[in-house]
């Protein structure tokens, strides 16, 4: 039984639900005819099937007129059956013998074939004139059948009992096998409730209250949760990319005073890459919000598809490594190129090798190898490892969504990084499949993705520099509290060719600027003594520091950071740990208004 309220049609009722049985107690066929006929125009207008089953205080030709006077197309109703009159005899006493085990089963059969029909159940009402006084206990056994049978169907049923044939005690009698009870009052409809449901609906109601009022107090204890958890967010971003800003720093000034040939050259492309997929890391954990929305922004190039797995291995090696695996690699040609985001790519094959590598009991094998079939390349990673359970596999890539801890071993992660793989993907016009014949038979990933004919020149990090050094020099300050970070970006700047002071809070900051008078300001916001906000607005308000162009070098990174940013009256805001080469960009065009 489904549980949906009907509306009775009935003012002094309203609505009821399925399994609904009550009774109503008159006196004239004027009182039947005033709560039967919109009882059951509603239940046809509510698509239910209707049975009314007359008596000689109100025959059946008088119940059709009735509805016909209410319902003009009432006549429809009847040639398509989903509306029948009965007279008593037809129903309660064929062949002139009462069975209530029949009656009853005859209204879950009519209920079952109105279902059949499509039609949402049954509504019916039976009248109880015909009740001799021999048979009245007969009957009270039931109506108490029926109160407890009914509830389980798609049926209402509205029993009438006449007043000038019920004693006293027969109307308790009535009340007490049905769910309530109407009676007229003074010239109204009165709904009569046994003292159990007028207790449980008290209690009902006191129940909404007290769960009302939890459910405000449990609202406001999640929206303060949501609200640390966002300031912890902000705070946690911050504290994890400042760190990374002194190490890419360094990393710039080593690459940039490194010449191509030197033995240095490759581990710092590795220290670069590594703080690059530490900084994507950080900014996924920093978005989960923005994962599940589809909202993570592409650094779209033309790239070698070999290159991306070279990255991607890079990252994954050392856990395969750790782990035992033997690792079979087939990588493609570097003329196979694909259009993409190489970071997010290597996440992608990066984020496969680890799990391969993670759910694949030690001394197991791993491989990652590509295939080229036309206009695209298909990326495969294999492992012998705990495989994925057939119930699983549909909803492998689900944010949230891990292996039994008991096939992870002790590794569980947060279950984000397959969405991440599907979502980036998919960003990329390409498709993933997973595939495992069942628990501890390994587990296959592909990866497909269209291909482009040909890769672009790329300038390289180093080259910015040197291109950077032809510029006009700048008077430059960078104010930050974290020294290392502010010593190596003041020796970046110094080797790129401009006039770099530098001070390490706000007070000290804004004393600075007003002797030295820079054209351009890099300032951090989480300072001592004043923050960068007010340090920005204090320069806009001075005429000697107004002109100067000031650039946020932040870890703090949210929406609402970068609106405050813009309110003080910064002219761009960078993200910790920036790269050099879009630091020099600004201070060599001073675009305005980037944050407008």
């Amino acid at each position: 039984m489904t549980y949906q309220t009907r509306d009775s049609g009935i003012d002094a009722v309203g609505d009821i639900a399925w399994g609904t049985h009550f009774c109503q107690f008159y006196r004239t066929k004027e009182d039947l005819a005033e709560t039967l006929v919109p009882y059951f125009e509603a239940g046809l207008r509510a698509n239910e099937s209707c049975l009314w089953v007359t008596s000689e205080r109100l025959e059946a030709d008088m119940a059709e007129d009735l509805m016909i006077s209410a319902m003009p197309e009432f006549k429809q109703y009847l040639s398509s059956g989903q509306m029948q009159i009965l007279p008593i005899s037809d129903w309660y006493t064929p062949g002139q013998v009462f069975s209530a085990d029949d009656v009853l089963q005859g209204w879950v059969d009519k209920e079952a074939a109105s279902k059949n029909r499509g039609l949402s159940g049954l509504r019916l009402t039976g009248d109880t004139f015909w009740v001799e006084r021999s048979g009245w206990n007969d009957f009270m056994d039931y109506e108490n059948k029926v109160n407890h049978a009914f509830r389980r169907y798609n049926l209402v049923a509205l029993c009438t009992y006449c007043m000038d044939k019920c004693s006293a005690e027969d109307v308790i009698d009535v009340c007490c096998h049905h769910q309530f009870a109407i009676a007229r009052r003074q010239g109204n409809w009165e709904l009569l409730e046994s003292s159990s449901l007028k207790i449980a609906k008290e209690n009902l109601h006191q129940l909404n209250i007290e769960l009302e009022s939890r459910v405000d107090a449990r609202t406001v204890e999640l929206n303060n949760a949501l609200k640390a958890r966002d300031e912890f967010l902000a705070m946690l971003g911050h504290e994890l990319r400042n760190p990374l800003a002194p190490i890419r720093n360094a990393t710039e000034i080593i690459r940039s005073l490194t010449p191509a040939n030197s033995p240095l050259s490759a581990p710092t492309a590795i220290l670069d890459r590594q703080v690059g997929h530490m900084t994507r890391l950080v900014a996924d954990l920093l978005d989960v919000g923005r994962i599940t929305q589809g909202q993570i922004s592409l650094d779209r190039k033309v790239v070698s598809l070999s290159d991306v797995l070279e990255q991607a291995l890079e990252l994954s090696r050392p856990l395969i490594d750790q782990r035992g695996h033997s690792l079979s690699v087939s990588l493609p040609s570097r003329h196979v190129k694909i259009s993409g985001d190489a970071s997010r790519l290597a996440q992608v094959f990066g984020n496969l090798l680890h799990n391969a590598a993670k759910y694949t009991p030690d001394g197991g094998k791993v491989s990652i190898g590509a295939e080229v079939d036309g206009d695209f390349a298909t990326v495969t990673v294999r492992d012998t490892g705990a495989g994925i359970p057939a119930e699983m596999l549909g909803s492998i890539f689900d944010l949230f969504t891990q292996l039994p801890r008991s096939l992870a071993r002790s590794d569980g992660g947060l279950g984000i990084g397959l969405t991440l793989v599907k979502r980036i993907t998919e960003m990329h016009g390409g498709a993933v499949l997973a595939h495992s014949d069942g628990v501890g038979t390994g587990s296959t990933f592909s990866v497909r993705l269209r291909l482009v004919e040909r890769m672009p020149s790329d300038q390289s990090s180093a080259a910015a520099l040197s291109v950077n050094k032809s510029v006009a020099s700048r008077r430059v300050v960078v104010i930050d509290d974290n020294h290392d970070a502010n010593q190596t970006l003041a020796m970046l700047l110094q080797i790129a060719g401009h006039d770099v002071s530098s001070a390490f809070d706000g007070p000290e900051g804004l004393e600075l600027i007003g002797a030295l008078q820079p054209e351009v300001v890099v300032l951090d916001i989480g300072l001592p003594g004043l923050d960068g906000y007010e340090v920005a607005r204090r320069l806009r308000a001075d005429q000697r520091t107004r002109g100067a162009y000031v650039i946020a070098l932040t870890g703090y990174g949210q929406e609402t950071d970068v609106a405050q940013a813009r309110e003080a009256g910064f002219d761009a805001h960078l993200l910790k740990p920036a790269r050099v080469d879009d630091l020099l960009r600004l201070i060599a065009s001073l675009s305005r208004n980037l944050l407008h």
